[in-house]
């Protein structure tokens, strides 16, 4: 019955995709709602991304009165998109080829058709709206090998496909119910969500992570503003983010004060919890605080976002996501410690009537073990870690990080420039510098040795969102290892991934008429890797095939080694795996909306 309701489905939308507003977070719109904030034309803009299409209005209205004719051309074009027919029928398809260096030719092409029923419902002088497309997402062959080195898929198509033909099809649907005012309001529905100045980049919710199902209040005021969002996830293995299991959790709020036109400071707080619906995170109090009522047990982290624009069209951001700190040793002034925090630093420039619409610039450093948890405290089960474990607490959704989409253990320099020379004509150039260790090459013997002897599958060591420091074991709760635990490790060790991608996109929108309207996107992107396969396991558990003598050697496939000889085994084999990739991604495609 599903395949037949895709292939009717997918032949009745035979016709495609146009960003939707009010339902994607990753719409060129948002980006330009940055610049206009910046530059004074606009305020009072809601925390969370998506906004109610009643803010996206009176957002383009107010840039229509007082912007200047290059601005003005930028509102009109979404104007015309936001107050059109309530529904519209769309196809999107892209062609992407990745050449690979070492190959001859370009190989197979990925092949997607998205094709789409989207648009907008007001009711009430917009007092309750919704947005929505409901569509489907069609691929030849597995989309990841055509993404580049930690990059999120664009459409929320990852599970249960049905085959017709040649193409896997995915169910691909968002959609927002909206109801209050442009100052209270409160938001519902399946879709993705941003927060912070580092649109695509946030460090607590990153606006191209995988969609939840969300429930927020936000309130919008010219001093401060609050939100407050409780999310359903998909929780997935502890090994390598597999397989799906129902009851993860994640609540988020924010507080943001205006102390002067030019500064403003968010607080703000994320808590990932599972295995019980909890209404405790939805009072608006510190979760701190809600969770030592249950016992402290659940996933916390803290934030603080500061803005400050020291000229006009100059905005200089700073978000601090702290994960988990050795307070003590830090005022000790000792950082060789449990530091878990990611930190990201940058400037955005928004230059006044230009073909450059926006220039960023930014660093992000993610220490180790961010983002990474386990939740074995809890002493009415068994608390052993096995290979089908699901993890309740780590910072993913249906195993795709909720924060920044590169692992632990890295820092990153990334410059993005938009140009919009003739509206509606947008191109992007962008250049990032990325290093990466994997965290594992820094354990003992004793460490390594603990993790060999695991069960295949048990414990992740690729140095991955999935590699954490806990070592569950029944009756014994709260067993760690020791190095992972207590020392800070940051990019310490030998062997390093550097990733260098440079790129750019076109995307250019025809005139519409009655019948449609088309749009054409091209994207090239080099990647250069040095060292892939530093993020692959460096000590996968071995069960069985390790026998222990006793006496302080082991057997191995038939030979006699001590500790440090296996392990070093191990490490020279994942050592000789290391390579080099020069890789390029050609993408061209079109979109059709009636």
């Amino acid at each position: 019955m599903k395949k037949i309701f895709l292939v009717l489905f997918s032949l009745l939308l035979a016709v495609p995709l146009f960003a939707q507003v009010s339902v994607d977070p990753d719409d060129t719109f948002y980006t330009l709602v940055e610049a206009w904030e910046i530059r004074g034309l606009i305020d009072e803009v809601p925390p969370l991304r998506p906004f109610p299409i009643k803010n996206i209005r009176d957002i383009l209205q107010s840039v229509m009165e007082n912007g200047n004719e290059r601005d003005k051309r930028n509102a009109e074009l979404y104007w015309e998109k936001v107050t059109g027919k309530p529904w519209n029928l769309s196809l999107q398809t892209d062609l992407t080829y990745k050449k690979d260096a070492e190959k001859e030719g370009f190989g197979d092409a990925h092949v997607g058709i998205y094709p789409d029923f989207n648009g907008d419902i007001s009711l009430f002088d917009e007092f309750v709206s919704m947005g929505y497309s409901i569509g489907l997402a069609a691929y030849n062959n597995n989309v990841s090998d055509y993404l580049a080195v930690y990059e999120n898929d664009s459409h929320d198509a990852i599970h249960d496909a049905a085959s017709v033909g040649p193409l896997e099809v995915y169910l691909d649907m968002n959609d927002i119910l909206a109801v209050g005012t442009k100052n209270i309001f409160a938001q519902i529905g399946i879709y993705r969500s941003g927060y912070g100045p580092f649109i695509n980049s946030g460090l607590a919710l990153n606006d191209n992570s995988y969609h939840r199902t969300n429930l927020s209040f936000t309130t919008v005021n010219p001093r401060w503003s609050y939100t407050q969002q409780y999310s359903t996830m998909g929780a997935t293995l502890c090994y390598d983010g597999s397989d799906l299991a129902p009851d993860k959790y994640m609540a988020f709020h924010a507080l943001e004060f205006k102390f002067l036109p030019q500064l403003s400071v968010a607080y703000y707080e994320t808590i990932v919890f599972g295995r019980r619906l909890d209404p405790s995170y939805l009072i608006p109090a510190p979760f701190m605080v809600a969770q030592g009522i249950g016992g402290f047990n659940d996933n916390l982290q803290m934030g603080l976002i500061i803005k400050y624009r020291p000229y006009k069209g100059i905005l200089w951001a700073t978000d601090i996501f702290v994960d988990d700190i050795s307070v003590d040793d830090v005022v000790k002034l000792d950082f060789d410690t449990k530091i878990r925090v990611a930190f990201k630093t940058g400037i955005i420039y928004t230059p006044v009537d230009s073909y450059c619409s926006r220039l960023a610039l930014d660093y992000t450093v993610i220490t180790p073990f961010t983002y990474t948890h386990w939740d074995y405290d809890d002493p009415n089960r068994d608390c052993t870690i096995t290979s089908h474990c699901f993890n309740f607490q780590n910072y993913t959704n249906n195993g795709v990080p909720i924060g920044q989409s590169y692992p632990p253990n890295t820092d990153r320099i990334a410059l993005t420039i938009n140009f919009i020379p003739v509206p509606p004509l947008h191109i992007q150039v962008m250049s990032s510098f990325m290093r990466h260790a994997n965290v594992c090459e820094s354990y003992t013997t004793e460490e390594a040795m603990a993790l060999l002897m695991s069960e295949p599958g048990t414990y992740a060591t690729d140095g991955s969102i999935n590699t954490h420091a806990n070592m569950g074991s029944s009756g014994s709760i709260g067993s760690h290892i020791d190095t992972a635990w207590d020392k800070l490790n940051y990019l310490t060790q030998p062997n390093r991934m550097y990733v260098l991608q440079e790129g750019f996109s076109v995307d250019y929108s025809f005139k519409k008429y009655n019948w449609g309207q088309f749009s054409l996107h091209a994207s090239y992107l080099f990647e250069w890797v040095k060292n892939r396969g530093v993020d692959s396991h460096l000590y996968p558990g071995q069960g069985s095939n390790i026998e222990d003598n006793g006496n302080g050697t082991y057997t191995f496939e038939g030979n006699t080694l001590t500790g440090e000889e296996l392990v070093e085994y191990f490490h020279s084999r994942w050592e000789d795996g290391l390579r080099d990739e020069i890789n390029n991604y050609f993408t061209i495609g079109f979109k059709y909306q009636f």
